[in-house]
């Protein structure tokens, strides 16, 4: 391979990833450290693709960016597979919603539009203007000018359109459909089911395994998962173990569910005798869940917390188990689980049944095509409210962490709605249950997954308690950080957590005194109202060469401009945030210099954060030490990272919180960075 340098880590990393692969069933697990410049794709390449051919199990690579799908399925990938000589097929997997629905593009494109005299101006215009978009969507997928796929374009589809035109599992009739040969979805999984390496992102293989797996990816008992940027992945996962009830949406899914009914005794004729009793209990419990939706409304608004989050005081208050509002809401929610599952359970047999109807051809395709799509949204939104209540219902016990309970106010089809939310404070379970415990093998591999040199909250926080020593390895970097990488650490006579504004005077001054013009510059803030306010106080010799972040140009163009200034000679700085802390790849002489303006502590300010500090108390730990320090201590070797992306890389990083040397616990994050040079 061009520029291939033989590395020791990288070894050590694919040979470690290789054995764990070799090991019993539910034993292939392989957490591998490997800080930047390791070459961890090449290493987890070799590491796992020997056992994925021989096992014929699929290689299913999941990131967590954008920028890493498109460079191993562009340059990764195929390089490993020229040099290796291994016939590799590789495919992107992603989400049905991702691709064109022909069908339902076909119903909107051929739909008259209806006269709805309670439309106002904007709105006809608006639905105008959707038309003409659709239309030009089918000219340009019929002509084979476009492939369906929503990322493909360059032009923005306008959301509420995008969802009339696209499908998820339960509203596709599959290969019943009339567009079935062309349906860009199904072209892409045909291509997926001669693959041998899928790229993925973590929230389509978490959306996969929350729905039982095997929808869009294989079954996990076929693939070999490797989650590459694995630091992200417990908080996407918790995000996909949390569930919601919203008021608006499922009133107007009980709405779908009922028009769907009057319409079913006539498309499904031919089954009549049996379903008396399914149109019997579901003419009881549809109007019974609006009646149950009213009576939990009833009870919310009554709720001086509510009223606090209507009149925008609060955001995302946590509602107790022992509180008056729960409990009196226990007896309308087991009401809504029981007709909950009534009305999945017959959905799920109408689905079904046209399905076979499609492929009998005892419906015609065009009323099992306008059918499915609500069908299945009545079954995809009743399922997740039984989803939901399993949460929400389960007792709290002193004896294990309790789920989290809270309300928000979200906007759903233009107005605000209530919400009650219910999610686990750890997604272990999840993740444990639907992936460890069913994959054929498992690599979780990033530069950072050690708090404080310590595998110890990631293996926590992921569910992997089962797993010994043997499968955590952390590899040395192949940098020499003495000779290529300065850390200074100016003395700065206010601190940020005490004298603010102080501190940002002192910043503006030492940018000034530390920033050569005419070098490529990253400086690193947590807070937009610092970063604006230091950005509003600099020299003009300064701020002509700042690219600030939300300002004029995307993060990525300003990456680009940035790019463009160094090349052409010029100085260049950036001025970002937490995005910018993590993922940005400047190389050689587009970064010799990042500044840290305070260190990265996260701020706990969401519900299960807060459910999780209040849980360590209670069991006796320190959420300080516990939670915050390892976190820090991820996101400023992260930081710290920007600067250094090849063995060949020099520069100096600058650090203006001088908490480093005046805390106790500065010590121990110091200790844990790499080894600079400290000045």
């Amino acid at each position: 391979m061009p520029d291939f340098r033989t590395r020791p880590q990288q070894l050590a990393m694919s040979l470690f990833i290789a054995d764990a692969m070799k090991r019993g069933e539910h034993q292939r697990m392989a957490v591998v450290e490997a800080p930047t410049g390791v070459g961890k794709t090449l290493a987890y390449l070799a590491g796992a693709i020997d056992v994925a051919l021989e096992q014929k199990k699929m290689l299913v690579i999941s990131t967590a960016t954008v920028n890493l799908q498109q460079q191993l399925l562009q340059k990764d990938v195929p390089q490993f597979s020229s040099a290796t000589g291994k016939a590799l097929k590789v495919v992107q997997a992603k989400g049905r919603r991702r691709y064109l629905c022909p069908s339902k593009l076909t119903t909107v494109v051929t739909t008259e539009n209806q006269q709805d005299l309670s439309f106002d101006v904007d709105s006809k215009y608006k639905q105008a203007k959707q038309q003409v978009m659709a239309e030009t969507l089918f000219q340009q997928w019929d002509e084979q000018q476009w492939d369906g796929d929503r990322d493909s374009r360059h032009d923005a589809i306008a959301p509420e359109l995008w969802h009339k035109i696209s499908t998820d599992s339960e509203g596709c009739a599959g290969k019943s459909c009339s567009k079935y040969q062309r349906c860009p979805y199904y072209l892409v999984r045909r291509e997926m089911a001669t693959a041998n390496v899928v790229i993925a992102n973590h929230d389509l293989v978490l959306s996969d395994a929350d729905l039982g797996g095997g929808l869009v990816l294989p079954n996990p008992e076929e693939v070999l998962f490797v989650f590459d940027e694995a630091h992200n992945l417990p908080q996407k996962a918790l995000d996909h173990a949390a569930k919601a009830l919203n008021f608006a949406q499922l009133y107007q899914t009980t709405e779908t569910a009922d028009s769907v009914l009057k319409k079913i005794p006539k498309a499904l004729a031919f089954r009549q005798h049996d379903f008396g009793y399914m149109l019997m209990e579901l003419r009881r419990d549809l109007p019974a869940v609006i009646t149950l939706l009213q009576q939990m409304e009833t009870l919310l608004q009554s709720d001086d917390l509510v009223k606090d989050i209507i009149a925008g005081k609060i955001s995302e208050p946590r509602i107790y188990w022992q509180s008056p509002l729960v409990k009196a809401l226990i007896t309308p929610c087991q009401g809504l689980l029981q007709r909950a599952n009534v009305i999945y359970k017959h959905y799920a047999v109408f689905g079904k049944w046209i399905k076979d109807a499609l492929e009998t051809q005892q419906i015609p395709n065009k009323v099992a095509e306008v059918l499915l799509p609500q069908v299945g949204t009545v079954q995809n939104i009743f399922g997740y409210v039984i989803d939901f209540m399993a949460l929400f219902l389960d007792e709290d016990k002193p004896d294990r962490p309790p789920n989290v309970r809270w309300l928000s106010l979200e906007k759903f089809a233009k107005t605000n709605t209530l919400v009650i939310n219910a999610g686990p404070m750890t997604a272990a379970f999840f993740l444990e249950k639907s992936l460890w415990n069913r994959a054929y093998g498992v690599v979780l591999t990033s530069a950072t997954l050690r708090g404080l040199g310590l595998f110890q909250r990631f293996r926590s926080d992921c569910g992997l308690k089962r797993f010994d020593e043997s499968h955590f390895l952390a590899v040395a970097s192949p940098f020499n950080y003495q000779q290529q990488a300065t850390l200074s650490l100016p003395a700065m006579a206010a601190l940020p957590n005490e004298n603010v504004v102080h501190w940002q005077q002192e910043i503006v001054s030492k940018l000034i005194e530390l920033v050569d013009v005419k070098e490529a510059t990253l400086v690193l803030f947590t807070s937009k109202t610092v970063m604006d306010k230091v950005y509003q106080q600099l020299p003009d010799n300064l701020v002509s060469q700042v690219l600030l972040q939300g300002g004029k140009l995307s993060p990525k163009n300003m990456v680009v401009e940035h790019i463009k200034r160094i090349e052409a000679g010029q100085g260049s700085i950036i001025f970002g945030m937490d995005r910018f802390a993590e993922g940005v790849d400047l190389p050689g002489n587009l970064c010799t210099h990042v500044v840290i303006t305070k260190l990265p502590f996260p701020v706990f300010t969401r519900p299960i954060e807060q459910a999780k500090q209040e849980w360590i108390l209670r069991t006796g730990g320190q959420p300080f030490v516990a939670l915050s320090l390892p976190a820090v201590s991820i996101r400023l070797i992260q930081a710290c990272g920007r600067l250094l992306r090849k063995e060949t890389d020099s520069g100096r990083i600058t650090i203006l919180d001088r908490r480093l040397l005046t805390k106790g616990y500065g010590k121990h994050l110091l200790e844990h960075l790499p080894d600079y040079r400290i000045i």
